[in-house]
């Protein structure tokens, strides 16, 4: 494994073991509050080690993913309110446009950054970034539904996963691996927009997925 592998490994291993100890002796009615105050010290604790360690790769994948976190409520927003597909459990925390928990502003980024940065480090990028979006999703929807996060509603599942949903998701990190390699060495503004749209790609793959590939899973 190369070395920026084994330490992103760790981070993230210690980051999520910190995070899930501090969820576990949260009450229920501040669970909300604690995801969310995980998600902000993820955004600061990811670049800060980035600075201190040396890793200008690390800083600048993070800085290409927040924005297209930040845009990512939209795609879950629209499965809530018009595909009525998804939903979140009310945990007490405000909702953007009263659908999609703020926290998710900076969850995407956790998700994404190791599948990013694995397929940055391989000989074959696309494979990578097919075969760890692909574990990554999956464990994040199948642990879901048991953490209180989110659940699908009205789609096919297998153990509990949404699987237009994962078609998606694998569509993002293509997409996403695109574009930050696309537009590194450009400007600010170049790059906060190819993040952006990105996340509009895929809004519109998750309803092409809804259309296309949940009826093939669908009984009846």
């Amino acid at each position: 494994m190369h070395r920026h592998l084994r330490e992103a490994l760790l981070f993230h291993t210690a980051f999520f073991v910190a995070a899930a100890a501090a969820i576990a002796l949260t009450p229920m009615r501040a669970f909300g509050s604690v995801l969310l105050m995980a998600a902000v010290a993820y955004q600061i604790a990811l670049p800060a080690w980035s600075l201190m360690r040396g890793h200008g790769d690390w800083l600048a994948l993070w800085a290409f993913l927040l924005p297209l976190s930040l845009c990512q409520p939209l795609a879950d927003w629209v499965l809530v309110d018009v595909a009525q597909t998804l939903t979140f459990p009310d945990h007490g925390i405000y909702r953007i446009g009263g659908a999609v928990p703020l926290y998710f502003c900076g969850l995407w980024t956790m998700a994404l950054f190791p599948v990013l940065l694995a397929a940055q480090h391989s000989r074959r990028p696309w494979l990578a970034v097919t075969g760890a979006g692909l574990l990554v999703f999956a464990a994040c929807e199948w642990i879901a539904r048991p953490l209180g996060l989110w659940h699908a509603r009205n789609v096919a599942t297998v153990a509990g996963v949404a699987v237009y949903v994962l078609t998606a998701e694998v569509l993002l990190c293509w997409a996403a691996l695109a574009a930050y390699r696309g537009t590194r060495g450009s400007a600010l503004p170049v790059r906060v927009g190819a993040a952006a749209g990105v996340s509009l790609l895929y809004t519109g793959a998750l309803l092409w997925a809804l259309l296309v590939v949940d009826p093939l899973f669908s009984r009846g």
